[in-house]
């Protein structure tokens, strides 16, 4: 079997250029950003050492890329079209960058009562990332 240089330099090429999209294809996924929102019962404590009980739901971001929170809340296991609650939050919509994390909180009472699905948080581009199913069983 004889290989010229042409075909030689054009197994080379193909390659190269394969490894490179490949290399480009991991980074794309790597670099994006990526939300990671979780929901647990908290303590709220105020100044004046007053304790209440509260849900959160804290979003992480896991991106290097930095991501805008504009919503977040909880979907409900209800038949009705009333499935969806959103947390009112007054710091939102909030810029998070690699690493950082915010807590939305909700009234305790009214989510105890509630079967909740899953949290959920809502970006700027209206991409929503959601916690695992049943975060808060007991």
């Amino acid at each position: 079997m004889n290989i010229d240089l042409t075909t030689l330099l054009a197994i080379y090429g193909a390659l190269l250029a394969t490894i490179v999209f490949l290399w480009d294809v991991i980074k794309f996924f790597h670099d994006r950003p990526n939300l990671r929102v979780e929901a647990d019962y908290h303590i709220r404590v105020s100044n004046l050492g007053a304790s209440e009980p509260v849900v959160g739901i804290t979003m992480i971001n896991t991106g290097k890329e930095p991501l805008t929170i504009v919503a977040s809340g909880f979907r409900l296991d209800v038949e009705s079209d009333e499935n969806m609650a959103t947390v009112m939050d007054t710091s939102l919509p909030r810029e998070l960058t690699q690493g950082q994390s915010h807590t939305s909180c909700a009234n305790f009472d009214e989510v105890v009562k509630q079967k909740v699905l899953y949290a959920w948080a809502r970006d700027a581009t209206g991409r929503v990332y959601r916690s695992k199913k049943r975060p808060l069983r007991s």
